[in-house]
């Protein structure tokens, strides 16, 4: 189970084989063999360290900072249980995710390592320290050299300590985990809740991918951010569809249904009026969210982008003006809340604002 499923938006699927080669690959580049080396003993790391500790993410946008604290337990042979750190009187919310399973791809702290590998020089700094233990920092570059992310990696355990992730422009942070404290187990079981994914979620995979686009499903093979295409999945009881991209560091899912959005499902959104006339609704955090209608289907995007590029992406899917409807027609989808499929962030987000 990677430390991955801690921060926002980190999706839990197969690596797809035969990814198309994102833009910032195609500059010549030479990643660090010793740097990969590091990033996949993180990877690694979470299926066999047993730890407890205390983690901080915090993401920075246009409304100012948010944060959140947990606590997390986690057994290396079953998975993590995370909760949020709240006052005695309002303890926080809690939930269990299970460890992956040996046939998912490896990701380092939300990002499917293969994606990572693929889109940004990696380049190891050597050694450093941080919260007391000795660890090496790798950085990731992007085609133009400019900084997207520091990663500090435990020398003894191979834990990744913290992620730093940063903006086009190199210098702007824009999200930040760290643990402030950490134990190492020998060993660790966990009496869980159960776990996060919910029953009738399926893998439907890669290869039927050009099937439903047939049927009407919108699923674009890439992104605007160097944004992939990885894997997909289906939950049989509402019939929705979850995509999900990765460019190794940022993640996003889209969920879509069958249907027309039940303006009572985004109550508290903010309403941004699209270039064709459409009604965007979007809430910042984390994770953000984007909702909307089109073409008969319900969109939901969820992912922990940085907010000028998380617009991008919006603007790239269909926005056709939704025609009047009675309230009897209107679907009420809510779909938002299939973001408790990613990560226990993303479950406890109405804990986090």
């Amino acid at each position: 189970m990677s430390l991955s499923r801690l921060a926002v938006l980190v999706s839990t699927a197969l690596i797809g084989f035969g990814l198309p080669m994102p833009a910032a690959a195609v500059a010549p580049r030479e990643d660090s063999p010793t740097a990969v080396n590091w990033l996949e003993r993180a990877a690694a790391a979470p299926d066999r360290v047993s730890y407890h500790g205390t983690q901080i993410i915090t993401s920075w946008g246009p409304t100012g900072a948010s944060s959140a604290m947990l606590d997390i337990v986690h057994a290396a042979s079953q998975g993590s249980e995370i909760s949020v750190v709240g006052s005695g009187s309002s303890p926080g919310a809690k939930a269990f995710v299970q460890r992956a399973g040996h046939e998912v791809g490896p990701t380092v702290d939300g990002g499917p390592l293969a994606l990572l590998k693929a889109t940004y020089e990696l380049v190891y700094k050597c050694c450093t320290a941080t919260i007391g233990r000795a660890a090496v920092l790798v950085e990731a570059l992007r085609g133009d050299k400019t900084l997207a992310a520091r990663f500090w990696i435990d020398k003894a355990t191979g834990l990744l300590l913290q992620r730093q992730l940063f903006g086009l422009d190199g210098t702007t942070l824009v999200r930040a985990t760290v643990f402030t404290e950490l134990e190492i187990e020998n060993s660790e079981f966990l009496s869980h809740l159960p776990p996060m994914v919910p029953g009738g979620v399926e893998s439907v995979g890669m290869s039927k991918v050009d099937s439903l686009r047939s049927q009407g499903w919108t699923c674009s093979a890439s992104l605007p951010s160097d944004l992939q295409l990885y894997d997909v999945h289906q939950d049989t009881a509402s019939n929705s569809l979850q995509f999900s991209y990765s460019d190794g560091l940022f993640n996003v899912s889209l969920f879509e249904q069958r249907g027309e959005l039940d303006p009572s499902a985004v109550a508290g959104y903010t309403a941004i009026t699209t270039d064709e006339g459409a009604t965007v609704y979007q809430r910042y955090g984390m994770p953000s969210y984007a909702m909307w209608s089109s073409g008969g289907i319900v969109y939901t995007l969820v992912g922990d982008l940085p907010y000028d590029q998380l617009g991008k992406v919006v603007a790239a899917f269909p926005h056709q003006p939704l025609p009047r409807v009675t309230a009897v027609e209107r679907v009420g989808t809510g779909l938002a809340k299939m973001a408790k499929w990613l990560t226990p962030m993303s479950a406890l987000s109405w804990k986090l604002g």
